[in-house]
């Protein structure tokens, strides 16, 4: 088969939102060229072990399984990241987290920028490229999240302070924590569906621990903003992700956390709260 017969073949057996492109991205992959290539060389024959590891690669796509995981990387925010079934694939809409971050610090300067579960660091490596002069520090509580953040951080070369433990509880045990408890923003793209959400197929592939937030979503939130009462900390600014219908839910939980800060509610494309900024 030439490359244009199996595109046109497979791409129409596939159901996914977008089969054609998940079957050039496996064909590319499989022939280790950029996508391009399969437009440029459309008459070009595959030879038998090329088609072989390409319809491996493609039953798992048949099966459910996301495209990320199968190529073993993502693009966010321009950059791309390794990334595999230890942690959350970094979503699209997440890219609005970043931008409203990097909004602020336009007109605030900013010493430190702490990221609260940094998976596959996408967020804060995102923020670091941007942010030369600032410090970096990001915590998690998975290891194995860690090892991959930690990776994709020497990838893109850039310098980031990664702590393990439970949310905020790892910056207790920097050296300069009385220093930190003001000079820094928080960033957080915390687990938040609820268990009943998870009725997607594509889900089932990816941790757990990274998605559901107990039954309505806000367990670790909760513990987030307990965490910032009990540690006395006072950000210049949170910037949280959350989910569609948790708005006014979140912006209880700040006020009575942080009752002196200003708390904002952006939205996403779709017109739902995506984005809350709690500022000083």
């Amino acid at each position: 088969m030439t490359i244009a017969q199996t595109i046109s073949k497979y791409s129409k057996l596939l159901k996914s939102s977008s089969p054609l492109l998940d079957t050039e991205l496996l064909l590319a992959f499989t022939l280790n060229k950029p996508k391009e290539y399969l437009y440029t060389y459309p008459e070009k024959k595959l030879t038998t072990s090329q088609l072989l590891k390409f319809k491996k690669l493609y039953r798992r796509r048949l099966k459910g399984e996301p495209i990320a995981y199968i190529l073993g990387h993502k693009e966010f925010f321009g950059l791309d990241f390794k990334v595999n079934k230890d942690i959350l694939i970094p979503r699209p809409e997440t890219e609005q987290l970043v931008e409203e971050t990097l909004r602020f610090t336009k007109s605030n300067k900013i010493l430190s920028v702490v990221e609260v579960g940094v998976g596959s660091g996408a967020v804060i490596i995102s923020l670091a490229k941007k942010l030369p002069r600032a410090e970096f520090i990001a915590t998690d509580i998975s290891t194995k999240a860690l090892s991959v953040a930690k990776y994709n951080a020497k990838k893109h070369k850039v310098k980031i302070h990664f702590l393990l433990g439970n949310l905020l509880k790892p910056l207790t045990e920097i050296t300069d924590f009385q220093f930190l408890i003001s000079n820094f923003i928080l960033v957080a793209n915390l687990p938040y569906l609820e268990t009943k959400q998870l009725n997607n197929p594509q889900l089932n592939y990816e941790p757990k621990t990274a998605l559901i937030g107990g039954p309505d979503g806000l367990k670790y939130y909760r513990e987030f903003f307990h965490q910032i009462q009990k540690y006395k900390l006072q950000p210049q600014a949170i910037f949280l992700e959350i989910g569609y219908n948790q708005g006014a839910k979140i912006t209880k939980l700040a006020k009575l956390a942080l009752p002196r800060y200003k708390i904002t509610a952006k939205k996403d494309l779709c017109g739902f709260d995506r984005i809350i900024i709690i500022t000083k």
